[in-house]
């Protein structure tokens, strides 16, 4: 009886001083004490657990009460179900909410946006892309978010000395020119200049590595996989998405997807991961992306199951 006493009263208000050196002299008295009070503990946690969920014994309750039970259930998880369709019916149609939290422009999937930033510079964003404008004393810094961005800055002149940066994923591209591209690869980003030069850099390991490109040039890094090699790609096939169209020539299949995935409101997935590495080649309208995946599956021998609009699954 004693043992079920201070069990009940733990389950109250704090133990005072007091009455915590009680129940530590109480359970040194005895071997059993402790034993009865170890029990007393066990039998209370089993009866908090079924005033949550009764199991067998719900049958035993009230009707009347276990219809009340029953309606708060249904209730709850009508609410719970409201929130995560409402949830995922605004990613599906504007994008992801945090991303768009952070941005000062943003692009939903499938739209393309182009503004002018207060120095002049120009800003096309592809489909599910986003900055953020941190300009400054010493730099007109872009922090580059998500998607694909064609940048078009203003060059420096006495009036505006401020070089222009653009900021992602860890790494930094300054405008020695005018255009160049960024573009999301993975946890890094691919960086293509178009007109004049343009430099990127990559702080890694406590040092600084960077690279100077000139048109025609790209260069893919990451926090991980430090800076790539610099190679060369056609520019005009590169940018074709500011006309509509999506070129590839032997990309993998995971580098495919993750720009499909930008055009789209749905989502395209990969089940396997050697499948991601396969190539693929093609040239596709943005406006008719079904194509491009009957393309990849044919090209491929592979197969494509949707649940529409929401995913297709590519194994």
């Amino acid at each position: 009886m004693r043992a079920a006493e201070w069990v009940a009263r733990l389950d109250g208000a704090a133990l005072n001083h007091d009455e915590t050196l009680a129940l530590r002299d109480w359970l040194a008295a005895s071997a059993d004490h402790r034993a009865a009070f170890e029990e007393a503990q066990s039998t209370w946690r089993e009866l908090s657990l079924l005033r949550h969920d009764p199991g067998p014994l719900r049958a035993c309750l009230p009707v009347r009460r276990r219809e009340r039970i029953r309606r708060r259930a249904a209730g709850i998880g009508a609410v719970i179900a409201f929130a995560v369709l409402a949830a995922a019916a605004a990613r599906f149609h504007f994008g992801d909410p945090w991303l768009l939290a952070a941005a000062d422009y943003h692009t939903a999937p499938g739209e393309l946006r182009t503004v002018t930033l207060a120095d002049g510079s120009s800003v096309e964003l592809g489909p599910a892309s986003a900055i953020a404008i941190e300009f400054r004393d010493t730099e007109r810094r872009v922090k580059f978010l998500a998607g694909e961005v064609f940048f078009s800055a203003a060059p420096r002149t006495q009036a505006e000395p401020r070089p222009f940066v653009v900021e992602a994923a860890g790494g930094t591209t300054t405008a020695l020119g005018t255009q160049f591209v960024v573009e999301s690869a993975g946890d890094g980003a691919d960086v293509l200049a178009v007109q004049h030069r343009i430099e990127v850099a990559l702080q890694q390991d406590g040092g600084k590595r960077g690279v100077v490109l000139s048109p025609g040039e790209e260069v893919r890094y990451s926090p991980e996989g430090g800076m790539g090699q610099v190679r060369t790609r056609d520019i005009t096939s590169a940018t074709a998405w500011r006309r509509g169209m999506l070129v590839f020539n032997g990309a993998p299949l995971r580098h495919v997807v993750e720009t499909l995935n930008r055009y789209r409101r749905g989502r395209i997935v990969i089940l396997d991961e050697t499948l991601a590495e396969r190539r693929v080649s093609g040239v596709f309208a943005t406006h008719d992306l079904n194509d491009a995946i009957e393309t990849m599956t044919s090209e491929l021998g592979i197969t494509a199951r949707s649940v529409y609009p929401f995913i297709t699954v590519l194994y």
